[in-house]
């Protein structure tokens, strides 16, 4: 398995995983920062709405900008600071803009790690690399989401939101040691 592959499956279990220990006991936080299930609706609508958005604007931007580990080092550090400002968070307003910065967090990641894991595939192995890969991730959201719950009733929110943004800023630095293959610089612009 190609070192790339490695690396953006360990970032990617980690991020579904710090993700997943909330996923199951979002409404109960809502609920005991003074909302509701339809705050609860909202903030995940939110959510996916302005992912969609941030696609669009980050779809114009030209790819040899940046790069591609580089932003997704940013985007993993955006949803660790989205993940510690749910512990300031005490109104269901301070989540909507909370899913703001995560959305765009996740935004700035998938396309660079999308774009990666293309080039480092296996010619004729993707299906039983995506397979496997799929399949350790799910374990490890699964586990997370069990954890999530018995961590948040025993230590309460603000440690599983420390853990969180923890699996974020280490998917991050990890994201940093993905080797991206150079730039085809165009013979005009030498």
């Amino acid at each position: 398995m190609h070192k790339n592959i490695k690396i953006l499956l360990l970032t990617s279990i980690l991020i579904h995983s710090g993700a997943n220990l909330l996923a199951p006991i979002y409404a109960i936080f809502i609920k005991d920062i003074g909302g509701d299930l339809i705050d609860a609706g909202i903030a995940i609508g939110i959510y996916a709405l302005l992912k969609g958005v941030f696609y669009f604007i980050f779809g114009r931007i030209k790819e040899e900008l940046f790069s591609k580990r580089i932003m997704m080092c940013i985007g993993y550090v955006i949803m660790g600071i989205g993940y510690l400002a749910y512990m300031f968070a005490n109104k269901p307003l301070d989540v909507f803009l909370i899913q703001g910065i995560i959305s765009l967090g996740e935004t700035v990641i998938n396309p660079s790690w999308s774009a990666i894991i293309a080039t480092s595939l296996e010619k004729g192995k993707e299906r039983h690399l995506y397979a496997n890969f799929f399949g350790y991730r799910s374990i490890f959201e699964g586990v997370a989401a069990i954890f999530g719950g018995l961590f948040a009733m025993e230590f309460g929110f603000n440690v599983l939101f420390g853990i969180m943004a923890s699996f974020a800023i280490t998917s991050g630095l990890l994201s940093l040691l993905i080797k991206e293959s150079p730039l085809k610089i165009p013979a005009t612009c030498t």
